[in-house]
């Protein structure tokens, strides 16, 4: 009996086809961007696909007739108000919600071929920073950076122009490196707040390394570790030294990831690389991602201290 009862919708929808357009018009295209939030080329295929599920659940004309007149007051067709009945049924959200402050890294390519396109259609004052790599084909590829007001300016200009291209978008997660000049925040296991532990002077070691200080030595653990992953990562052969620092110890996450986190009197043990300049840095923010900050730490390097940086881990374990 289901079957049937099935069988019978999907006839009926098929019925219901022969009376809708085989495309939408700019009237159905701006009521679903209206009513759900879509770009113009989301709402084109949102209506196209939901035109041609033969057997998505059906608003009989009973019911509509009940909510018809507050329906179309608040802008819904029949059409939009099943394709609404159906998405809260199976609690989808077609936009979801985005996460402020985030940065992406967007191909160059199509419409938005340059950073002249990039300025234009995401309202940038400048040209963003820009970057060369590859993409999953190995391709030469070109990309920029722009935050989440930049990524939202150019989906909306895509969206105006009627344009269907989809730009593609790499959430950029990078370890976050923010060393104060005038205390010693972040410290790898130490409160930077506490009256003993504020700097006696602009020259105090305990304000080293700095922001911009090259070359500079890391502790390593973990992956970094691996001398296979830095020559990847940097193109280089790496001079590991055996080290270790004290103020954490090293944990699991995920199963299977160590993540260095702070524990007063702790002591972890791994190896130290000097890190020669920014470029390289970058590299090594990247992989570690925004579950890592980069913080200050003393490495015991080889009978000798020596100030440098490492990676803690910020996210739950």
């Amino acid at each position: 009996m289901d079957m049937i009862n099935e069988l019978e919708s999907m006839a009926q929808v098929a019925i219901q086809q022969s009376e809708q357009p085989d495309e939408p018009d700019n009237d159905d295209i701006r009521r679903w961007q209206s009513l759900f939030g879509f770009s113009y080329c989301q709402a084109l295929k949102e209506i196209i696909h939901h035109r041609s599920d033969l057997s998505r659940p059906r608003v009989s004309e009973s019911h509509w007739e009940m909510v018809r007149v507050r329906k179309e007051a608040e802008g819904y067709s029949k059409e939009a108000y099943e394709y609404s009945s159906n998405l809260k049924a199976s609690n989808l959200s077609p936009i979801p919600t985005e996460v402020h402050n985030q940065t992406y890294l967007l191909r160059l390519e199509g419409p938005i071929g340059d950073l002249e396109a990039v300025r234009l259609a995401s309202r940038l004052k400048e040209d963003p920073p820009l970057y060369h790599g590859t993409d999953d084909d190995e391709m030469p590829a070109t990309f920029c950076k722009i935050d989440t007001a930049a990524r939202n300016n150019m989906l909306a200009y895509l969206s105006e122009a009627e344009s269907c291209f989809q730009p593609t978008f790499v959430r950029y997660s990078v370890a976050a490196k923010q060393l104060s000049a005038t205390s010693i925040y972040p410290t790898l296991g130490i409160d930077s707040t506490m009256p003993q532990n504020r700097p006696s002077s602009a020259g105090d070691p305990s304000l080293l390394p700095s922001q911009n200080q090259y070359p500079v030595w890391y502790f390593f653990y973990g992956t970094l570790a691996d001398p296979a992953v830095i020559t990847h990562l940097l193109g280089v052969e790496p001079s590991y030294k055996d080290a270790s620092v004290q103020g954490g110890v090293l944990k699991m996450w995920g199963g299977r990831y160590k993540a260095l986190v702070d524990s007063p009197g702790g002591v972890a043990h791994g190896h130290a690389l000097l890190v020669q300049n920014q470029d390289q840095e970058e590299a090594l923010r990247c992989y570690e991602t925004g579950k890592y900050e980069v913080v200050r730490c003393e490495l015991d390097l080889e009978s000798q201290k020596v100030r440098g940086l490492t990676f803690r881990f910020v996210d739950d374990l």
